[in-house]
């Protein structure tokens, strides 16, 4: 990702309110009203970030059916991304991340069978039978990450 992308990244994160939605996106899609009632903030300012988080390319809406009343607009997250900055004396370096399928990069076996167990669990019609397979899925993954910084510190 270039220089441009990790500014608009980190334009995107430095406002509070912005984070907040973010965080709360990143656990399930959700309504402007919901969000609003969720964080405890007014509905116009949650509609203020989310535009500027939607134009940005960070959220996306679709409309869905509600069971009271009119469709009303789900927004969910649109990129996934992961910035590490590393600043000390004679030392800067920024990476930014992003996840999903990167073009020509294969799948080692262990990604593949990540990616399996998370399918499977995601086909299940029963939201709450999800919740076991995703948690173990995602502590796996808490796990492969904390080897990984440990790693990279003693490098």
């Amino acid at each position: 990702m270039s220089q441009s992308d990790l500014d608009s990244i980190l334009v995107a994160v430095e406002n509070p309110v912005r984070r907040k939605i973010f965080r709360r996106l990143s656990e399930e899609p959700g309504y402007q009203l919901q969000l609003s009632r969720e964080l405890g903030l007014s509905q116009q300012l949650v509609a203020k970030h989310l535009d500027s988080m939607e134009d940005a390319g960070f959220v996306t809406s679709m409309l869905e059916t509600s069971p009271r009343g009119p469709k009303r607009k789900e927004y969910l997250l649109r990129r996934s991304v992961s910035i590490t900055i590393d600043f000390a004396p004679s030392l800067f370096r920024t990476r930014v991340f992003s996840f999903g399928a990167s073009p020509g990069v294969a799948e080692d076996s262990e990604s593949s069978a990540l990616i399996a167990r998370m399918n499977d669990a995601l086909r299940s019609p029963d939201e709450a039978a999800r919740i076991g397979p995703l948690g173990e899925i995602i502590a796996d993954l808490d796990r492969k990450l904390r080897e990984m910084e440990e790693e990279r510190a003693v490098l």
